[in-house]
């Protein structure tokens, strides 16, 4: 079957160097590089109501990764499925436009859980691998009303509900299930301006129940939820007409329902610079920093044995990703460098990363 008009068809494949897969502190030799192959598989497409070919009302996308190392290494593999499908309605609220948008998400990720203080696949104390602990399935259903007050500003609300599924749960060896369900409302502010640049506000909150995780697990105590109120800024420009920029400021409070040990803050920027050389070239540079702290010094429990987490860490990650066309616009050549950095109130669990990546990307 043939790709429709409207479809998009991406297909990347490369290979690289991870100087510290496992996000080990000072890797031992044996452990400090490891060599990778990724492949990426990503579809976008839509559908168009009959006669008319500008609004779509039915769109669809599906995205894959799989990184694959070296034997050696294997237990560095990780792969990540996501997928969306969406009908968009669109009416008119008054004198104003309005969309009201319906969406169901997949998401499944498989990885093993190496253990940074163990420095292997993390076990328990009895020996017992935990290897695939936090694999997971995931889905959400979602409906966001739209109401543009003009052609500049414009006002959603955002109801989500949701369900994560870890893929094994281990209670033959005595830990408890991490699965939860989630309930999202937010509402959102969006502006664009004459000269073209866009500011998009938004803030939420977050409702978190968990099937089985007791807030303490040496009584009989009641199960965990987590009350999470968000917030989220994010602001694009074109500063030239070759160079694009776009900053998002995100984070949120995490506060449980029991002694409070599990209470937390986080906090993100993330800029980008996107640059088009001549030549069919682009360069794009990504910025980041983050924070992550528990409010109490006595470090949240751990859904294992193996304890390794620090009560607060932050981190930076600078990316540089550049292409090429090749024999056609279809056909890019992409080369990209990765560097990361974390600090944790846990010395052992400070680490720094660097990634090249060098591969092919076809786009149909």
């Amino acid at each position: 079957m043939g790709v429709a008009a409207d479809d998009q068809l991406r297909i990347s494949a490369s290979v690289g160097y991870d100087s510290n897969p496992y996000k080990l502190s000072s890797p031992e030799a044996l452990q400090a590089g490891a060599e990778y192959k990724a492949v990426t598989f990503n579809y976008r497409g839509e559908s168009h109501l009959q006669g008319n070919s500008k609004k779509a009302n039915l769109r669809y996308r599906l995205d894959l990764q799989k990184d694959i190392y070296n034997h050696s290494n294997s237990a560095a593999d990780n792969s990540r499925l996501d997928g969306r499908l969406r009908w968009i309605g669109r009416f008119k609220f008054g004198e104003q436009k309005a969309n009201l948008m319906l969406s169901g998400d997949i998401r499944s990720e498989r990885n093993t859980y190496y253990s940074q203080i163990q420095r292997q696949v993390a076990e328990t104390s009895d020996g017992d691998l935990i290897d695939n602990r936090f694999c997971f399935d995931a889905a959400n259903l979602s409906a966001e009303l739209v109401y543009y007050a003009d052609k500049k500003q414009s006002w959603s609300l955002l109801t989500q509900t949701g369900q994560r599924n870890y893929r094994q749960d281990y209670d033959n060896v005595g830990l408890e299930s991490i699965d939860f369900n989630e309930f999202r409302l937010q509402p959102s502010f969006r502006y664009k301006a004459e000269s073209g640049s866009n500011l998009r506000l938004f803030v939420y909150h977050k409702s978190r129940h968990y099937s089985d995780l007791q807030n303490d697990i040496d009584s009989d105590s009641s199960l965990v939820e987590y009350a999470l109120n968000g917030y989220g800024a994010v602001f694009s420009k074109s500063l030239n007409k070759n160079l694009d920029s776009s900053f998002y400021l995100s984070g949120y409070f995490a506060r449980d329902n029991g002694q409070g040990i599990r209470d937390l803050d986080y906090h993100k920027l993330t800029a980008t610079l996107n640059y088009r050389l001549g030549s069919k070239a682009n360069i794009e540079v990504i910025g980041q920093a983050y924070q992550r702290a528990y409010l109490s010094r006595q470090v949240s429990p751990e859904e294992s044995e193996t304890r390794s987490a620090g009560d607060r860490r932050t981190g930076m990650v600078l990316e540089i990703i550049y292409s090429q066309a090749l024999s056609s616009e279809s056909l890019r050549g992409l080369v990209s460098f990765r560097w990361e950095t974390e600090h944790n109130s846990l010395g052992v669990l400070d680490y720094q990363r660097k990634i090249l990546n060098v591969g092919l990307q076809y786009q149909l």
